[in-house]
């Protein structure tokens, strides 16, 4: 558990900023126990329906980079078009850990791909 711990911060601290991280505190924290509810059955049909329609949307983005989202890539959420740096247009990755993100009730994608279900 520690390693975990460990990891997510060592994640956070390359791909958000303190500020970031402290103004998204309860919706960050929010995943993480919405995904421990989820692993120990304790979601609800509804919350399930939605975390894996979100997963589902992740997966078939470009900006998905194993259980993260990008934040060295930006999206045009119009034409899906991937750039490696930033255009008018074009929304950042987020840098979030996607399997909590996911399961973040107050969380909405930054290209607006999902969000605002609950």
């Amino acid at each position: 558990m520690y390693d975990l711990i460990r990891n997510y911060a060592i994640n956070y601290a390359i791909n958000m900023d303190l500020k970031d991280i402290y103004d998204n505190r309860s919706a960050i924290l929010g995943g993480h126990i919405n995904e421990l509810r989820t692993v120990a059955g304790l979601a609800t049909k509804n919350e399930m329906a939605i975390f894996a329609l979100r997963e589902k949307i992740c997966h078939s983005c470009a900006l998905k980079k194993g259980n993260t989202c990008n934040p060295r890539k930006w999206i045009n959420s119009t034409t899906l078009e991937v750039s490696d740096t930033a255009k008018e247009g074009f929304v950042r990755g987020c840098g979030c850990r996607l399997s909590a993100k996911q399961k973040s009730k107050g969380s909405i994608c930054p290209a607006n791909f999902w969000g605002n279900e609950f």
